[in-house]
């Protein structure tokens, strides 16, 4: 006879796992109700566009994606390797950057830190004084009224932060 364990397979042990996590509160579903990466996206195009290339090859990530694999490794002090293998082993940060599903993730030879491109643009057109925010909604920021419980530096305000 076969010994009892507390260990269970299923097929749907992921689904299980995300709804745990979600029950749990998950740390980057907050970062993400006071971040617009949308229009911190598109902001990003606007300063540093990807170039097109007709000739084929790999397809670049969306932008936001990559955004928030900044983001993850900014907020986590992560190098590219150790980024590559979080988005492999994380439930969490596969889901936060929208590649719970993908059956690739950027590796650690992709991204701007490896082109150079954001590094090229100008920071200044990545910030906003908070001056701008005050008062009314900047034309760089989605801003929401509250300051979200990890708050920017005091003298800039970041693009895409929203407050309530």
């Amino acid at each position: 006879m076969k010994p009892r364990s507390a260990i269970k397979t299923d097929l749907f042990a992921d689904e299980h796992h995300r709804k745990k996590i979600d029950a749990l509160g998950d740390p980057l579903a907050e970062i993400e109700s006071h971040i617009d990466f949308a229009s911190l996206a598109a902001e990003v195009d606007k300063v540093a566009p990807r170039p097109v290339s007709a000739q084929g090859g790999r397809p670049p990530y969306p932008t936001e994606t990559m955004v928030r694999i900044l983001v993850l490794k900014r907020l986590y002090n992560l190098s590219d390797e150790q980024m590559e293998y979080q988005l492999l082993d994380r439930m969490s940060y596969k889901r936060f950057c929208g590649l719970a599903n993908a059956t690739h993730v950027p590796d650690r030879t992709t991204g701007p830190s490896r082109t150079g491109s954001v590094k090229r643009a100008p920071r200044r057109s990545l910030t906003v004084s908070r001056r701008s925010c005050s008062g009314r909604v900047s034309s760089h920021a989605a801003v929401k009224s509250s300051t979200p419980p990890w708050s920017p530096p005091p003298s800039s305000t970041t693009v895409g932060v929203r407050r309530r």
